[in-house]
């Protein structure tokens, strides 16, 4: 039997009991819930900056010393380069129970409406150029599947406790014009050559792809990593340069936008993208630290494509693909 939980970001709960399809004890759905909303690894936080932000920046996060703020310095030999970001003007969130006599899946759904916010700044006074600069709104959904497993507990009247098992990767976006098929993360050496693979995900596995909460993607804080995703843009393309390149692509990470960070992943043919315009986009960073004092913490990463009309044009429309993995740091 199921039941469908309905979450406003109000905190307000409506719920009511589902009983278990095996001996028919009632679940405890605020139980699961409370450690839905508990759990770092899940949650949209971090997908809002808040508002516009440069291309490629870190805010908030422990960057072991090298600290900084990346402005992109891309000008499309136009004198200006590009700030973006989400402010979210109302969130919602679902939860579709189906529970078993020891395991429960949670369909999660967040609905989102925000505000979308571009703008164009001269580089030469580093004003804002109101002609290219527009504000637009958007509504986005995304889901993930959560696995709920009961675990002994003496000390618990019940015998028993929930917890979170794994969670799949989020999925979400607008529209229905460019996609993600494909993420992988791999090690950089000392010499920022690209060594072996670490993680790798496909379109195909990502809605039924439970990742244990305990075997979370796990980083080395300061070690170097690149990122490579593909993708497919089904068009017409709005194009700003002679690459051809119609949309871009942008691995956020963090935990929130108070601690948050971007890279913009090329497909410019340069550095560690080895050819342009082949739909494979591609960048390096240093991952960031737990936190001071902390051996070890838990993110989310938000990677992104989104056509290049939804940054260029205000009456473009709203076109893009959002994965969310998390993902863990650890100290060396």
């Amino acid at each position: 039997m199921k039941q469908l939980y309905l979450m406003p970001l109000s905190l307000l709960l409506i719920f009511s009991a589902c009983e278990n399809a095996d001996n028919g004890v009632p679940l405890d759905e605020s139980a699961l819930l409370a450690l839905l909303d508990a759990d770092e690894a899940a949650g949209m936080d971090g997908f809002d900056s808040g508002g516009d932000m440069d291309l490629d920046h870190d805010v908030g996060l422990e960057m072991g010393g090298v600290g900084r703020v990346l402005s992109d310095t891309l000008s499309f030999g136009e004198g200006y380069r590009i700030r973006y970001g989400r402010r979210l003007l109302d969130l919602d969130r679902t939860v579709e129970f189906e529970a078993g006599e020891d395991t429960a899946i949670g369909l999660v759904t967040h609905t989102i409406i925000g505000e979308f916010i571009a703008k164009a700044i001269d580089t030469s006074n580093h004003e804002q150029i109101d002609s290219l600069s527009f504000t637009k709104e958007f509504s986005s959904i995304f889901t993930r599947k959560v696995r709920f497993v009961k675990v002994d507990d003496p000390s618990n009247p019940d015998g028993y406790r929930w917890k979170i098992d794994a969670l799949t990767p989020m999925i979400g976006g607008s529209g229905d014009k460019v996609f993600i098929t494909n993420l992988s993360f791999h090690a950089l050496t000392g010499g920022l050559e690209v060594g072996e693979q670490l993680y790798s995900f496909t379109a195909d596995e990502l809605g039924d792809l439970f990742i244990d909460r305990e075997s979370l993607p796990t980083f080395t804080a300061f070690s170097g990593v690149a990122a490579y995703a593909d993708i497919t843009n089904a068009g017409p393309e709005y194009t700003m340069d002679s690459t051809g390149v119609g949309e871009w692509v942008f691995l956020n990470y963090g935990r929130n936008r108070f601690q948050r960070g971007r890279r913009h992943l090329h497909d410019t043919g340069m550095f560690f993208d080895e050819t342009m315009n082949d739909n494979t986009h591609s960048g390096a960073m240093r991952i960031h630290g737990p936190g001071p004092e902390q051996v070890r913490g838990v993110f989310r990463t938000f990677t992104e494509a989104i056509d290049l009309a939804t940054i260029f044009v205000s009456d473009g429309g709203y076109n893009t693909n959002v994965w969310s993995i998390p993902y863990r740091v650890e100290r060396p």
